[in-house]
């Protein structure tokens, strides 16, 4: 469904429109089916959309259901691309042959001309940007970012989402022209900005790599929360436990790595002579283990030491060392020596990628525009 206004690069835009489906005659009307036949009575799709020049915006909200799309440009009588960014819930969208699990805060870009199947298996919504492909400002970026792939919680995506969340809520009836005309010329600033970092969607190995190097950095920030699995990760990271996995054969699994960061963490406290003051207790907390007999076990079967001894050795020599740096006048400080650690990097697409921090997490809410 696209927004009544006829396409026309000169017009501001901004009206608001709401549409709403329910029951097994709405399901039938949007073209979609449910798993469940349950679910097709419970039915309900909710879209708000308005109109920016070559930028339809649009809300939608909906039970369980699948959909498939034709390539069909969305309903529009001109070529478009679709840019979609998960607000709730967890949606699989699949393109090109490609599986993508779309978690809150991931997006995906697909061309109109291109078939796509939508499956959502809980109470989800996502906003829709469509993209009039044809139109000077975006035609060359859409040509270089034909189809890409956004993972969960991208900052940049999060801040569209919110601009565009405040559009839809608002009404055009006491805006002047310059103000529609200034709210368009930002909205085609931020999509301009947002299909130029558009990442490729990967196929075969580079997007098994990527899905480790996504959880080799998702692992590495949060390796302290002792509550940390597999399946965690991976609703992190708004991929099946499956695609998890498959991302790891052939090397350590996933609760091992978990394992090995929280060890590289537990043996850097112990090191540090800055941490000297910290109990057993307190490291095995701020490294996950959860439990000084975790740490224990753990740093005993990596050094052969129990952790006190472990500390008393390091320590005690980073002491020594400044001690005699001082009676020697100067010199260079005592530094620990490095513990072979779990941060090895992935070469991905010929380049070697290191693990990063993990994206911004932030959740938008609209409220207003939730369904009844």
């Amino acid at each position: 469904m696209s927004c009544p206004s006829i396409y026309a690069t000169t017009q501001p835009g901004g009206k608001r429109m709401i549409r709403t489906l329910a029951g097994a005659e709405g399901l039938a009307t949007f073209g979609a089916d449910t798993v469940r036949r349950a679910d097709r009575a419970r039915f309900k799709w909710r879209y708000i959309c308005a109109r920016y020049g070559p930028l339809d915006i649009g809300l939608a909200q909906f039970t369980p259901h699948t959909r498939q799309t034709p390539g069909d440009n969305f309903g529009h009588d001109h070529p478009v691309s679709r840019l979609m960014i998960t607000l709730e819930g967890t949606q699989t969208v699949t393109v090109t042959g490609h599986e993508l699990v779309m978690a809150p805060g991931a997006g995906i870009l697909i061309p109109g001309d291109v078939p796509a199947s939508y499956e959502a298996s809980s109470v989800a919504a996502r906003l829709h940007v469509d993209i009039a492909a044809d139109h000077p400002g975006f035609a060359p970026l859409l040509k270089n970012a034909h189809c890409g792939y956004w993972p969960p919680k991208t900052p940049l995506l999060i801040a569209l989402s919110a601009f565009v969340g405040t559009l839809l809520r608002r009404s055009d009836h006491t805006q002047t022209w310059a103000d529609r005309t200034a709210v368009r010329s930002t909205l085609e600033a931020m999509i301009c900005a947002t299909i130029s970092s558009a990442p490729p969607v990967l196929s075969g190995e580079e997007q098994v790599l990527g899905h480790r190097q996504q959880a080799l950095q998702y692992i590495r920030t949060h390796h302290a929360d002792p509550a940390l699995t597999p399946g965690s990760v991976a609703q992190g990271l708004g991929m099946s436990v499956r695609t998890l996995q498959r991302a790891f054969a052939g090397d350590k699994n996933v609760s091992q790595w978990i394992a090995d960061f929280r060890l590289e963490s537990g043996l850097a406290f112990l090191r540090d002579p800055n941490f000297a003051d910290l109990t057993l207790p307190e490291i095995a907390t701020r490294a996950g283990f959860g439990s000084t007999v975790a740490l224990r076990r753990g740093v005993l079967a990596a050094t052969g030491l129990p952790p006190s001894a472990y500390r008393e050795r390091h320590v005690g020599a980073a002491r020594a060392a400044e001690a005699q740096r001082r009676a020697d006048g100067g010199g260079v400080s005592y530094l620990p020596p490095a513990h072979p650690g779990p941060f090895p990097p992935v070469r991905l697409g010929g380049a070697m990628l290191g693990v990063g921090t993990d994206a911004l997490s932030q959740t938008v809410s609209l409220a207003e525009a939730r369904p009844s």
